[in-house]
């Protein structure tokens, strides 16, 4: 009986470690190559959980079992760092950073054009929020205006945001009266230049802005990559799950698995091509953007290359952005920056104007060495 315990324990604690270094991989291999693999990522939090608990209960019984998750949980300790941090770094920027400018990124879910936050007159109540935060640099994802109803139009939006005179933005949709959807960045510093980064058969896209401030010209980018596009109709199939699945409910989880796949082919592959542009930047760069995926990702990883994250540098807890009716709230917005920068007070904002919650850090951009 003790043989067959022992069998069992050891093979419990290997499989939980295997797994645990299966799912750290997904952020070395491209989705493209091992889509299946991908999925793997989004049980990184619960696999660490999991292993630091039997590493805890094997040492407690003084097993030379422990050291297999312990291999497992120092291998994928940088990944869970990249997940969640205890504390944050927060300063009085004003007194203490030599250069410091503040960056947002938001995501606001074309302003809640449809109505979906159940908040009353959202664009007053979003302009009003982000006014009252006052960054230096906002980048929007899914920014969107329209000449009808009033609070959309772009005369309406330039006015509220009067204090950002430098503005730069590109539509994947375009209306009457230079109206749309798309990204846009705006800026208290001067803006010298502009670019998009546009991809094929997608409506997302990437854009920069070269931005001089005070003297020190930084690029920013603003991205937002593909999204996997659920209907309401494919979350209610995720919500009714059970072991003896319907017909119907089978043949939502395979369209669902497709959309998934489809998804994390096309982030890859503009992944790839953003940080080709990042690497070849003349200057120091600060990245915005909603990912639409986690950090224990090939997206993730490639995204910030050498960069900092200011979640990492300054955040705290698990730090999840996605505002879901029915799915987790993981963290996919981010801000990275140079590594000769620094950065600090990173926050998330749990207001629920949006499917997302804006993200603000300070950066400085000449740290004391």
């Amino acid at each position: 009986m003790k043989k067959i315990l022992y069998s069992i324990s050891l093979t419990i604690v290997t499989l939980s470690a295997l797994a645990l270094l299966f799912s750290t991989a997904t952020a070395y291999i491209p989705p493209g190559s091992l889509h299946f693999l991908a999925f793997a990522g989004f049980a990184f939090v619960a696999l660490w959980i999991f292993n630091l608990a039997l590493a805890i209960i094997l040492l407690l019984r003084k097993s030379w079992f422990v050291l297999i998750p312990i291999i497992a949980l120092l291998i994928s300790l940088p990944h869970w760092n990249h997940c969640f941090r205890i504390w944050g770094k927060n300063v009085e920027a004003s007194l203490v950073l030599e250069k410091p400018v503040t960056v947002m990124s938001y995501n606001t879910r074309m302003f809640d054009y449809y109505k979906h936050s159940g908040v009353n007159n959202t664009p007053e109540v979003t302009f009003d929020f982000i006014l009252q935060q006052s960054p230096d640099i906002i980048s929007f994802q899914e920014y969107y205006t329209k000449l009808k109803p009033e609070e959309y139009s772009p005369a309406a939006i330039a006015m509220k945001f009067r204090a950002y005179p430098h503005r730069y933005f590109e539509y994947t949709e375009k209306h009457k009266g230079n109206t749309g959807y798309g990204l846009a960045i705006y800026s208290k510093y001067p803006i010298i230049e502009g670019g998009a980064i546009r991809f094929d058969q997608s409506r997302n896209m990437t854009i920069y802005a070269d931005i001089d401030i005070n003297g020190t010209v930084v690029r920013v980018f603003n991205s937002h990559l593909e999204s996997i596009g659920f209907q309401d109709s494919e979350l209610e199939v995720l919500d009714s799950l059970d072991f003896r699945m319907s017909e119907s409910q089978k043949r939502g989880l395979i369209n669902i698995s497709r959309k998934l796949t489809r998804a994390l082919r096309s982030r890859a592959t503009q992944a790839e091509t953003i940080s080709g542009q990042i690497a070849e930047s003349p200057y120091p760069v600060i990245v915005c953007g909603d990912f639409n995926d986690i950090p224990v990702s090939y997206v993730y990883r490639k995204m910030r290359g050498k960069l900092k994250d200011a979640f990492t540098e300054s955040g705290s807890g698990f730090g999840g952005t996605y505002n879901g009716r029915r799915l987790p709230s993981f963290r996919i917005d981010y801000i990275f920056h140079d590594p000769a920068f620094s950065s600090y007070n990173f926050r998330k904002f749990p207001v629920k104007y949006s499917d997302h919650y804006p993200i603000m850090t300070v950066i400085d951009l000449n740290p004391k060495r």
